[in-house]
């Protein structure tokens, strides 16, 4: 269900070239298991490398918290606690842990940071799966949930064996991270981008808001539709980016945690929300919830949300894009794709 690399890359479309008087950088680099990106407008006294430097340190620092790859991050010693056993956390910990934790109650599970697990069974940390049995998903199931929170600010882990991956928030939570530290240096126009996480700060050069494109999740390497946002997180589930072929079978990513099987029914979810934490948990719960029930969630959310969720089409017919009143008029599909996609108001 998680997604600890990349699953969706955002594009930032190309605009029409501007003069500014502001300095701006524009930089990449490898974190995270990712690519980040920032195209940052500079305000005086702030450098380009002074930028990337303090982006960079961010990252570095969540990754010192969130990482399940490294034995020796604070999610790593979570995981290796023993159960019954109440461990103090990081603030930027709890604050994940909390955020998802919330998910999962209002997704009814559909969110559920302790997939870890059932990720591994499937076999995709080692990107080599086998198809598991009814009993081993059983037991794997029953590993699923089964944490609570102190009152003085604890974790405690139910069962020995429950392992947290929080791939599924941290990236979102990085992306705030940075957008925060950027805007306390005093940048008001940037965009922040680790691996399709993103966070729009004002606008690009020349416009008030940002243009990105989402990529069509029925070819990962085209771009089906540009969005003009500002002020927001953004973020995009699919279970193209990442997947394992078992028996000639492609199965997905996104886990349902609820069957043990990955979740089907959805080409790609789109949320934008006021932080990329949200966003980036509630496209992986609309992914797993599907149409129905994904609408039921959002009315429940006291913040402002819109989402895109692309639907198959029936009969082999034209796919649904389907937007919520929010982005009406704000999402535009390129002219190829008139014939095989179709916005519909959600």
């Amino acid at each position: 269900m998680l997604r600890p690399f990349v699953f969706l890359i955002f594009l930032l479309l190309q605009l029409p070239a501007c003069t500014r008087n502001s300095d701006r950088a524009d930089f990449q680099f490898q974190t995270m298991g990712t690519v980040a990106h920032c195209d940052l407008e500079l305000p005086p006294r702030l450098t380009a490398a002074e930028s990337e430097s303090m982006v960079l340190a961010v990252y570095d620092s969540v990754n010192s918290v969130f990482s399940t790859w490294q034995t020796d991050s604070e999610l790593s010693r979570l995981n290796n606690f023993p159960a019954d056993s109440a461990l103090t956390v990081s603030p930027w910990l709890w604050e994940c842990l909390t955020a998802a934790d919330r998910l999962h109650t209002l997704s009814n599970g559909a969110f559920d940071p302790t997939a870890e697990p059932l990720m591994r069974l499937w076999g995709f940390y080692r990107r080599q799966g086998t198809l598991p049995g009814k009993a081993e998903l059983d037991s794997v199931l029953n590993l699923l949930g089964n944490w609570e929170f102190t009152a003085s600010g604890k974790v405690v882990k139910a069962t020995e064996n429950t392992c947290f991956d929080l791939g599924g928030i941290a990236k979102g939570f990085a992306v705030d991270q940075a957008a925060l530290r950027l805007e306390e240096a005093g940048v008001t126009n940037g965009l922040i981008d680790l691996g399709g996480n993103l966070f729009c700060l004002g606008g690009a050069p020349g416009r008030a808001d940002w243009r990105v494109g989402i990529r069509d999740p029925l070819d990962r390497d085209r771009y089906f539709a540009s969005v003009s946002v500002t002020e927001c997180g953004v973020s995009t589930s699919g279970s193209y980016e990442r997947f394992v072929t078992i028996n000639g079978h492609r199965y997905g990513h996104i886990m349902n945690p609820t069957t043990g099987q990955p979740a089907e029914g959805i080409l790609s979810t789109t949320v934008f929300a006021p932080t990329a934490l949200l966003a980036d948990g509630l496209s992986t719960a609309l992914f797993v919830l599907g149409v129905d029930r994904s609408r039921k969630l959002m009315a429940e959310l006291d913040e402002p949300i819109e989402a895109i969720l692309v639907v198959p089409g029936q009969d082999k017919g034209k796919a649904r894009v389907l937007i919520t009143p929010g982005l009406e008029n704000k999402v535009t599909l390129l002219p190829e794709y008139a014939e095989s996609y179709e916005l519909t108001l959600w």
